[in-house]
């Protein structure tokens, strides 16, 4: 699997990020993932990712949520990482408001690192330091050396 530092970058990141609902998030969340400069079509990787969410919420339990998609709008995978400046629903189980959103987005084939990535995500978002600090990022860049410091 790739290393963080090979598929995510403060380019890539954003904190404090201001959104209304879940389609709201999602969309920034695109939109701040385009900014890595690897996807093809971001209407394209919206309406996937959307397609996807509508089967179930990736609202994995303590504020966190990982929306993730294997689809041709993107050309290798890479995450994005954004706090909000506010929690919204986001249908997760344990009925907490996002705070905390991670998206991933891989081409088609790549299921095996895609599945080793969210796992991996997934470890550090159960650990309430890692969160907390999150949180605290003050900005893009502190963010991402928070989590290359998780490698």
């Amino acid at each position: 699997m790739a290393d963080f530092k090979e598929i995510f970058s403060e380019v890539t990141a954003a904190v404090q990020v201001e959104v209304k609902d879940k389609a709201a998030a999602l969309a920034a969340a695109v939109d701040i993932l385009g900014r890595g400069g690897k996807v093809l079509d971001a209407e394209k990787l919206r309406e996937a990712i959307t397609r996807r969410e509508a089967l179930a919420s990736t609202g994995i339990g303590h504020g966190a949520a990982v929306p993730q998609v294997l689809c041709d709008a993107v050309s290798s995978l890479m995450f994005a990482a954004l706090t909000l400046k506010q929690g919204i629903d986001f249908g997760a189980e344990d009925g907490q408001k996002v705070d905390l959103i991670f998206l991933i987005a891989g081409p088609k084939g790549e299921t095996a690192a895609h599945l080793k990535l969210l796992s991996k995500l997934a470890r550090l978002l159960h650990d309430e330091d890692f969160r907390d600090g999150l949180r605290a990022a003050s900005d893009a860049g502190a963010l991402t050396a928070l989590i290359y410091e998780r490698e």
